[in-house]
């Protein structure tokens, strides 16, 4: 059976397995500061222990509802703040054309555009989820920028999926 445990701030998926009559806990990944089984560990696990038998959908759901949210307190919120100012900061500075070029350098072409491709699902799943918090906002008007805007301190910049 596997599951989901806290130890100090930390989060690691384990798994219980009897052996002469006894239970011992297997290591199976590390999740850091969230409890969050991703799709990533999940296939790392997969791989790594081709033997086990876990019904996923269960260990994420048990996950969901026996902890809380890391970013319910202020130490959460603040965490996830900086995370949101250097992904930002991040994009600002992506230029594809030298993403490209470099990526071609070190890989196989078709590498490269696949890197490329999955760059550019991400970053269309993380607008479409930027868009749907942004329409649940708590009541305040005018509280952030549309989606796409910079904000009013910040000059504007080059557009992420421009040419460069």
């Amino acid at each position: 059976m596997a599951f989901v445990r806290k130890k100090g701030k930390s989060y690691y998926l384990v798994h219980n397995v009897r052996e002469d009559g006894h239970v011992r806990q297997v290591h199976l990944a590390c999740l850091g500061n969230r409890p969050r089984v991703s799709d990533e560990v999940l296939a790392q696990v997969k791989q790594a222990h081709p033997q086990l038998q876990i019904d996923w959908d269960s260990v994420r759901a048990r996950a969901a509802e026996t902890f809380a949210s890391p970013f319910a307190d202020l130490e959460g919120a603040t965490l996830l703040v900086r995370s949101m100012r250097t992904l930002r900061q991040d994009l600002a500075e992506l230029n594809w054309g030298l993403l490209r070029t470099r990526l071609q350098e070190r890989s196989q072409p078709e590498e490269a555009e696949q890197k490329i491709r999955e760059l550019l699902e991400e970053m269309e799943g993380l607008r479409q989820q930027l868009q749907a918090k942004l329409k649940l906002q708590p009541g305040a008007q005018g509280v952030s920028p549309s989606v796409g805007e910079p904000h009013q301190s910040e000059p504007p910049r080059e557009g992420i999926g421009g040419s460069s």
